[in-house]
Formats: structure tokens, sequence, C-alpha cells
């Protein structure tokens, strides 16, 4: 019944708004090959079933489930388009129909509503047929009404209702996090003098599986050296050196919900004076904002915490430069199904959304030294955290290694050649 009730709830809630969301369609990386099948995550949160080419329509109290293959004999080739026997209870009190039956009812509906909503620009085909339908409805609307029918992205909409976990979601994400805070903590024990970029990036991605994720939740970032100034290093054949710090930004997905974690840890044994003065800066104002989250705070107010924080630490160490500049970067961003979630950070009057019990987001200050003209030139130092919103403060759902003394007693065990 869980899918069923967040059907309803979404038609309840945006009682004058039909939506149209799709679940995705296969692409092909050469000429008989699929890139692998992922699921949009809106049509996850809805229907709980992962298949491809299907639509779902939430019409108020009525949902309709699209598809052509529904009812079709078992797969030769391809079975991302079945439904498996455990999905009929996901799907409950819905109605299905085949694919091309979308325009007879949207025409059915329509003229009950006042908005048409869908993700906007993911599939060339739907973009084109709901404008059709839109610009005929509107038509004919005009005989009745100067009120044109609504566009808009259902995303921000559907965001509403994820933006506070549930129980089980909350369950998934804090496995996510401690399964790739587990691997985290292998890494830290590796020798990884000589290694390449793209060589931790297969060990952590191997580990993930091994811990029975089956996705990763972005694309491993590895930056070392001076890379590590980069936000979303991707990993190259680069080797790692000695004296170089490794920022390592990388998690797994559990039954559809990501992490998000970043750690930074040096090549060989121990931090260098400068490497551990940045890093002692951006680990106190990332505690300082942990400390600070609770119901009725935002997100904003979280980050000029950090820029607090970060500005009082430079200042002491004698390091100047512009914040902005330094981290160009947000302090959060709310997680769950994706690893940047759709949910919205104003509300409709343009004020901050009010954190609230249940609520996920990342914790993650950072200082990043590109001036070639700086002592601390190729520093780059970014914390993160996983974090749901509790009704005294908050959980922190990751807890791979942080502290200074800890990742340097973990490096000391290390036979380097």
């Amino acid at each position: 019944m869980k899918y069923t009730n967040r059907r309803q709830s979404l038609g309840s809630q945006f009682s004058r708004t039909l939506f149209v969301i799709p679940s995705g369609e296969l692409r092909m990386r050469s000429h008989s090959v699929a890139y692998r099948f992922k699921v949009a995550s809106d049509f996850l949160y809805l229907c709980g079933v992962e298949v491809a080419e299907a639509y779902l329509v939430v019409a108020g109290e009525k949902s309709y489930f699209l598809s052509d293959h529904i009812g079709a004999a078992s797969a030769l080739w391809e079975d991302v388009n079945s439904l498996m026997s455990e999905d009929q209870e996901k799907l409950f009190n819905i109605e299905f129909a085949a694919v091309s039956k979308l325009q007879d009812i949207l025409q059915d509906h329509l003229r009950d509503f006042d908005r048409l909503a869908f993700p906007v620009g993911r599939s060339e085909w739907l973009d084109r047929t709901l404008l059709e339908q839109v610009s005929f409805q509107n038509r004919r609307r005009s005989r009745f009404t100067s009120i044109p029918l609504a566009l808009c992205d259902s995303r921000t909409l559907v965001g509403r209702l994820r933006q506070k976990k549930e129980a089980d979601e909350i369950d998934f994400m804090r496995m996510a996090a401690q399964k790739s805070s587990a691997v985290y903590q292998e890494l830290f024990q590796k020798n990884l003098l000589g290694a390449s970029e793209r060589d931790v990036a297969n060990f952590l991605e191997s580990e993930f599986m091994k811990q029975g994720m089956h996705w990763t939740a972005y694309e491993t970032i590895v930056g070392s050296g001076e890379r590590g100034t980069t936000l979303h290093a991707r990993a190259t054949e680069r080797n790692l050196r000695s004296g170089e710090t490794v920022l390592i930004d990388a998690a797994g997905e559990w039954q559809g919900y990501c992490a998000d974690i970043t750690r930074v840890l040096p090549v060989g044994k121990s931090f260098s004076k400068e490497q551990k003065t940045i890093y002692e800066i951006v680990l106190k104002a990332q505690k300082e904002v942990l400390k600070k989250i609770r119901p009725g705070g935002t997100l904003a107010s979280l980050h000029e915490t950090a820029q607090q924080f970060l500005l009082e630490g430079l200042k002491e160490a004698g390091i100047t430069g512009e914040i902005s500049e330094l981290m160009p970067h947000s302090t959060s961003h709310w997680i769950g199904m994706d690893v940047h979630d759709p949910s919205a950070y104003v509300d409709e009057s343009g004020n901050a959304i009010k954190l609230s019990e249940g609520m996920s987001f990342t914790v993650e200050p950072g200082l990043y030294f590109r001036d070639k003209s700086s002592a601390y030139y190729g520093i780059g130092v970014r914390i993160e955290d996983d974090v749901v919103v509790t009704d005294q403060g908050c959980e922190i759902l990751s807890s791979a290694s942080k502290e200074v003394e800890e990742i340097e007693n973990l490096r000391s065990k290390l036979e380097l050649n």
C-alpha cells in the first residue's frame, strides 16, 4: 500500500495538476548494445517497479500504468520492460493500458485540471506529445475561459513529497552510508603510493558491489595532488605521489537510496603541516555545522555557519583569500533517491525551506587553494557526511574516519616501498 498511498498523496496535494511520469528508456551505446538501464527515481518512488518504457499518469484520485509489455509473453532477449510477480502489489488500485492510450487518457482528464506536469526535456517524444495535447486543450478551453492550461516540471512537485523521508527510506539511506563508510575504512589501510586515480576508483566501485550495492550513487571522484582542487575531478591514469593528498568523493546506492561521502587522506602515512592545517579548519567547520542542525533551521543558515568557521580558522592560521573563491560550492544539498534530490530549497514566497524531522542532506564544507602564489597551493579538502534531521538535532548516517589522528593511525601500519 506504500506506493498506492504515495500516488494518492500526490494526487490530493496537487489536486489541480495532472502528472505524466516516465520510467525512462533504454539508451543505446552502440548499434546492438544498450547502456545499463536505471529507472527514473520519481517513477520508482511512486510505483516501486523497475521497468523501461512505461508511464505513470496521476489524475487526482485515479492512476494509470501505461506499458506495451504488460501481459506479453516472457521476454526472449530483454526483460527490462517486464513486471516481476512481486510487482503486482505495488501497483494496487491502478489501471493498466497501452502507451498508445496516453492521448485518449489526457483528453479524458485534462479539461478537469489547470496544469500538466512532466519531467521537461527527459523524452523528446513525451515533450512533443504533451505539448500537442496542451495546444489542443487550450484551443478548446478558449471557448470557456481565458486561463490557459499551464505546464510545469513534475520533478519539483514530486520532490515535495520526497523531501521528508519515511522510516524505511531512512533505513535504506543509513545502510547505503554505512556500507560505503566500510569501504572507505578498507581504503584507508591500502598502500596508494604509485597507484593511479583510476585504480582507486576501481577499488572503491568493486568493493561497493561486493557490499551488495548494485549502483554507485554517482561517478566516483578521485583528485590527487593539485587535482584535489577540482571539485568533480574524474579519475584518471595519474599516479598518486608521496607527499600528496587525495580527495575522494564516492559512495554506493542501497535499495534505490544514495549515500554521498567525501574524505581526504595522505598518499603516505601522514599529512604535511600545511595539509593538516587546512584539514583541521575544514573539519572544525563541519563539526560546528553538525551541532547547529535542528528542526526550524535552514540550509542557508548552515552554510553561513560553515563560512563563519572557515574564515575564523583561516584568520587564525594567517591565511587570506575570498571565501567565495576558496569554497565555491554550498555546504549542503538534499539527498535521497538521487544524490541531489530534486526538492525545493525555497518555498513559494522565496523563503528558505525550514528543516523538519525526516529531511536528509549532506554537510560538506571545503577549501581549495588554486592560487599558485599561495603556500597552500594545490591543497584541496572537502569533508562530507550525510545526515537526517531528528526531533532534537540530526543523525549522522556516514561513519568513515575523519579525525586526523584516526586516519594517520590507519595509515601508519602501511609498509611503503
